[in-house]
């Protein structure tokens, strides 16, 4: 197995932060931000406490090997990802290669975007999207029927 492949955990993880950093008004202060490979293992370096994590498992003992290593795994993942998201340098140095938040940003929205439509085509072409839209609709028609009476019970109280 390949050291760049992320395990289904791992995946888990990304898509998380993904969603954490690309919907809402988070996105905005990433917005025509990027940063080089350099720059994100720094940043990583302390958002994972890789040194505090080594020190608490060997020196320390307040941390047991599984979690030690979980920490580590994690911290890897973002380095494969940083990588296979980055732009190379134009000067073939690996540590200056760019991660453009809007690019990945753009190519999230995309995949999303796709996967809605082959979705629905799916639908299309199986005939179970006209019996989705019509139980949808008389689902919200019996929900508006189901207010309005407890509307009415509220008024003759």
């Amino acid at each position: 197995m390949s050291t760049d492949r992320l395990n289904d955990v791992q995946i888990d993880v990304v898509m998380l932060t993904f969603v954490k950093i690309f919907y809402g008004s988070n996105f905005q202060a990433y917005k025509g931000k990027h940063m080089t490979l350099i720059e994100l293992m720094v940043m990583h370096t302390g958002i994972f406490s890789i040194i505090e994590n080594l020190h608490n498992l060997f020196c320390r003992g307040m941390k047991d090997y599984k979690e030690a290593l979980s920490n580590v795994q994690d911290y890897n993942m973002t380095k494969i990802l940083t990588r296979k998201c980055s732009i190379p340098d134009k000067g073939g140095d690996y540590k200056e290669g760019r991660c453009e938040l809007d690019v990945i940003h753009a190519v999230q929205m995309d995949i999303e975007l796709f996967n809605y439509v082959d979705v629905i085509l799916r639908k299309v072409r199986m005939g179970k999207l006209a019996d989705e839209i019509a139980a949808k609709a008389n689902s919200t028609k019996e929900n508006a029927d189901g207010d309005e009476a407890e509307e009415e019970v509220v008024k003759e109280a």
